[in-house]
């Protein structure tokens, strides 16, 4: 072979030098040499090969250019089980970088307008008696059936887009469902800002058709399924993305936004208070306006987001094991991380274009392999997706893998081995839930029983305490326990932060519902200051952890759906909490039944830690470890094609 100065080389003839996986290199593999020789083919490139490119690239109508006749990659990388690991390994090991960064404020972004949304309600109820069931200083509050629905309607549609929008993430992609839950959630938020009455009895007591309130409960259910499909969504698209040493921080980041969406919740009450004040003080039925503001507001940050949602790429891991595409998710690799992966050769970008060529182009891809190359491929030969071969005869590079399906979900999580890490973390979602949205859905009436809410005859007073009540408490509880997760979880790992959320969120609920009365007596900071440590270690705690493991302990083709369905648990977690806390605080008097309430609090911590020890610690291992996917990679990754299409030359 003539010698070819290297200015002058196709980009396929340098020379790669690749690490494994592992950082050690097979014994007799020191390069991976691809070089052509002076044939046809080099001619033909070197003379037609911009008229190639664009009659492909532009038209699709024509094949690309002829494949290189011999390759000298080392065998060992010429196995596409070793190149799906060697793409995996470079997202696992890939340096921090801007697109990490942006993964996590596009999903951040999500999950900001979640709780936004979800915790509105907490403030809202409130205004919505006065303005609607306002008969005296004393008698102002949304009927409890009414305010249990308004509260418990979100959480019941949440629990069907958690369910639904996982399956159908595995199902159909991740790529393809980003972005269309946000368009629920812009489309709801909006509609509920917009609700009103219908015709008005003579008295201006009943609505006839539709209320307000029954408008509120529709939509919210529909928000509820957008928020929803976010759970499983933004989970799995940040963890499959993440590097291994980050990804806990990464998704713990992610869930942080919440925080602050819960504060911005808060804060724009307080300046829509400020602004509505002379208008509240002189008529009460003026907090409208502040109701409907504070609603509609909250799709703003969503309609920024949701351009990024849709133009995310798919994760790689998807491609590769669930779409089987091995060359699409080596060129996707590149791409993200800006770096070519040695062991992707330019002939598979030639076999990746031909099965979109195949697709494009139906007709022209029934014609024998020998017609178009010489290469003595059977006429009848016929292309499938799954393994489709180029115009050369050349298949494309496929992996077999298991196929996701009914029969084998049952098969997966009939082992016990797999059924405890679903019920683990489905049952401590479930038993987190229930006190977290406990709580979280009522706020006002818990600070109210302290005398922090309500004042008497003052409509404008009593908002504006629950509203400082509330974010006092998020300040002091809930945003630091967000951030300490994030900047302790890849050192700590996840199953000991679980494990001291979960006691030590049992405990404060002990103190706080067998010592309801001294505290409540006496000192009404220090139930404050009790009330706010608890909600710090349910997010430095439970709270971020349900979220962040069930992101990375099922095999990909079930990741989604597993996350969903153990969100799904949280959510009627949330949905029991609230029957319950709207049927037993009024027994006995109005908040009477509140200690005992926390009582019961504090008992479904103590089964959250009891599931617990049902789940794995991820910390540090791949998501293929932790699901038990290498099993497959090591068996069945080969690809079947022509020995006489290639062969493997020493180095000189």
């Amino acid at each position: 072979m003539n010698e070819i100065h290297p200015s002058q080389r196709h980009p396929s003839q340098h020379q790669y030098t690749r690490s494994s996986s592992n950082n050690t290199r097979p014994s007799g593999s020191q390069e991976l040499n691809v070089s052509f020789p002076p044939s046809s083919y080099n001619n033909n490139l070197n003379s037609n090969h911009n008229h190639n490119s664009n009659s492909f690239n532009n038209a699709m109508g024509s094949p690309p250019p002829e494949p290189p006749s011999s390759f000298s990659r080392a065998g060992l990388y010429d196995d596409p089980s070793k190149r799906r690991l060697d793409t995996l390994a470079i997202i696992d090991n890939a340096e921090f970088g801007w697109f990490h960064v942006r993964a996590c404020m596009v999903a951040g972004v999500g999950f900001f307008t979640d709780a936004y949304d979800l915790f509105a309600i907490n403030l809202v109820t409130p205004m919505l008696g006065y303005v609607y069931f306002y008969t005296s200083s004393t008698s102002h509050s949304v009927p409890a059936d009414l305010d249990l629905a308004l509260k418990v309607s979100a959480s019941v549609g949440t629990f069907f887009g958690q369910i639904g929008f996982g399956y159908l993430a595995d199902r159909l992609g991740r790529k393809r469902m980003y972005g269309v839950e946000l368009v629920i959630i812009i489309v709801a938020t909006f509609a509920q800002a917009l609700c009103g009455n219908g015709p008005l009895s003579d008295d201006n007591k009943k609505a006839f058709g539709l209320s307000v309130t029954t408008g509120i409960i529709i939509w919210r259910f529909i928000l509820g399924i957008g928020v929803g499909g976010d759970y499983p969504l933004s989970a799995v698209i940040t963890s499959e993305f993440a590097t291994t040493n980050r990804r806990g921080a990464m998704m713990a980041a992610v869930f942080a936004m919440q925080g602050f969406g819960y504060l911005c919740t808060g804060m724009v009450a307080i300046v829509l208070l400020l602004a509505f004040r002379p208008m509240i003080e002189a008529d009460h039925r003026n907090l409208d306006y502040v109701w409907r503001l504070l609603i509609g507001l909250g799709c703003v940050p969503a309609l920024v987001a949701v351009y990024f949602r849709m133009t995310i790429p798919e994760t790689p891991r998807f491609v590769l094991d669930v779409e089987n595409n091995l060359n699409k998710a080596e060129i996707d690799v590149a791409n993200v991380f800006k770096t070519r992966n040695a062991l992707q050769s330019d002939r598979d970008t030639y076999a990746d274009r031909d099965v979109n060529f195949q697709m494009m182009n139906p007709r022209k891809n029934s014609m024998s392999g020998a017609s178009r190359s010489g290469m003595g491929s059977s006429p009848s030969h016929k292309s499938s997706r799954p393994n489709a071969a180029n115009f050369y005869g050349q298949p494309v590079d496929r992996i077999d893998v298991p196929k996701g399906n009914f029969k084998d979900f049952v098969h997966y999580f009939g082992q016990w081995k797999n059924f405890k890490v679903l019920l683990g973390t489905s049952m401590t979602w479930f038993a987190l839930d229930v006190a977290f949205y406990g709580i979280g859905l009522n706020n006002t009436s818990i600070l109210s029983t302290i005398h922090f809410g309500n004042v008497s005859a003052d409509p404008w007073q009593t908002m504006w305490n629950a509203t400082v009540g509330q974010v006092i408490i998020v300040l002091l509880g809930a945003i630091p326990g967000y951030w300490v997760t994030v900047f302790t979880i890849e050192r700590l790992g996840r199953i000991k932060i679980q494990v001291l959320g979960f006691v030590m969120s049992c405990i404060l609920f002990c103190i706080l519902g067998f010592a309801y009365t001294p505290i409540h007596d006496k000192s009404p900071v220090l139930f404050v200051a009790l009330f706010a440590i608890t909600q710090f270690f349910q997010n430095f705690g439970p709270n971020a952890t349900t979220f962040i493991i069930p992101g990375e302990v099922f095999p990909t083709r079930y990741r989604s759906t597993g996350h969903g369905i153990s969100a799904g648990m949280g959510k009627l977690g949330a949905i029991v909490a609230q029957v319950g806390f709207s049927s037993l605080k009024d027994k006995g008097g109005p908040n009477a039944g509140i200690p005992m309430l926390l009582q019961v609090f504090a008992l479904f911590m103590f089964i959250g830690l009891l599931f617990t020890y049902l789940v794995p610690e991820t910390k540090g291992k791949t998501l293929e470890e932790l699901s038990g996917e290498d099993d497959y990679a090591s068996r069945q990754m080969q690809r079947q094609r022509p020995n006489h299409l290639y062969e493997e030359k020493d180095d000189d």
